[in-house]
């Protein structure tokens, strides 16, 4: 599948907004919190990289729209809601090239880090300081019902 990376970093700024949520089904969803940066902390880089993946994202199956997105210390915490840890995955593999893009663009790989928990009421109190919270949470005590990894997935609380 090929990149939506463009081969150069557009010279303007590529804005990056909050709630974009599409629909959003009855009970649990998925909640991803992904933390994208650089070691250079090039804004217009990653604000690029954040919109490319956006627009993966609005046509992979499963996903229900970005909650926000934060600029802060020269990284983006990207919020979003998705069907299953699964849609999360295939979007995951397909937003590979884009990576690859980006580093063969900029000549930096960005580093990332991603939360996930379910959210019993949808994007209803998904803010960024809870994601804050939670990725915290996953650092200091692993894995668990309050936040996880695509590699160590919870299943849908009942």
């Amino acid at each position: 599948m090929p990149s939506v990376i463009p081969h150069t970093v557009p010279h303007q700024h590529t804005r990056v907004s909050d709630v974009r949520v599409t629909r959003v089904p009855e009970g649990p969803v998925l909640v991803e919190s992904l933390l994208l940066g650089t070691p250079s902390g090039d804004d217009l880089a990653l604000d690029t990289l954040v919109a490319a993946l956006r627009d993966r994202a609005q046509g992979s199956p499963g996903y229900l729209g970005e909650v926000r997105v934060d600029r802060s210390d020269g990284r983006r915490r990207a919020v979003a809601l998705w069907r299953s840890p699964t849609d999360l995955r295939s979007f995951v593999h397909a937003a590979h090239p884009d990576l690859l893009s980006f580093r063969a663009t900029t000549g930096e790989f960005p580093t990332a880090e991603r939360t996930l928990w379910w959210s019993p009421e949808g994007a209803a109190g998904v803010t960024v300081d809870e994601a804050e919270r939670r990725a915290a949470h996953l650092r200091e005590h692993g894995p668990g019902a309050r936040a996880f990894t695509l590699s160590s997935p919870v299943p849908v609380p009942a």
